[in-house]
């Protein structure tokens, strides 16, 4: 019989702390897919703020720089998963974005230059 709570008394040990921990997973992604379609007909000296806007819609981030606008279009994706319970966690997230960059001649409209950074794998 003292074999048998003994058994008993480690299942209890041992299934308790399981029941009361959770795993969890997480996706948040900010900012629009970025087109390398689009991205691809950007042509320097000859594209134009409106066409921009039109693909890519409104920039994330504007910065002036002289005699030059910055436009950057930002997509994020950052997955999480963890584990919790009682007194114990631990976590761990990994974020991946696209991110590109234009920059505009203030006084034509027209791109000066540009670059794309795609990280997110779809």
């Amino acid at each position: 019989m003292k074999t048998f709570r003994f058994v008993i008394f480690l299942l209890v040990l041992l299934v308790v702390p399981v029941v009361f921990y959770s795993c969890a997973t997480s996706e948040v992604v900010t900012g629009n897919p970025i087109d390398a379609g689009l991205v691809a007909k950007i042509v320097n000296g000859e594209t134009n703020e409106d066409q921009i806007i039109s693909w890519f819609g409104a920039p994330a981030t504007t910065s002036q720089l002289g005699d030059n606008v910055l436009y950057i279009y930002k997509y994020c994706v950052s997955k999480g998963t963890g584990i919790y319970g009682g007194y114990f966690s631990q976590s761990k997230t990994e974020a991946k974005c696209d991110e590109l960059t234009v920059t505009f001649d203030k006084a034509t409209g027209k791109v000066k230059v540009h670059n794309f950074i795609k990280r997110v794998q779809e």
